[in-house]
């Protein structure tokens, strides 16, 4: 048994030029937009509140309902 080196497949030089370069920009990192981020949370607390705000109304609506028409 005779043991050989295996060819290495992961190298940059088998690769193609462009790929090996998207790779080496890889460690740069994009700053966020944080005026996009800022309004993805403001829309995000308004969707929560009107749902929370309907939830409320439709409880109490149900409550007063209810006393009503068995307390009537």
């Amino acid at each position: 048994m005779s043991s050989q080196y295996k060819k290495n497949i992961f190298s940059t030089k088998s690769l193609s030029s462009s790929y090996v370069s998207d790779q080496n920009d890889e460690h740069l990192t994009t700053k966020p937009n944080i005026d996009h981020l800022i309004k993805r949370i403001r829309v995000e607390r308004r969707r929560e509140r009107k749902n929370t705000t309907l939830t409320l109304v439709t409880f109490f609506s149900s409550i007063i309902l209810i006393v009503y028409f068995f307390f009537n």
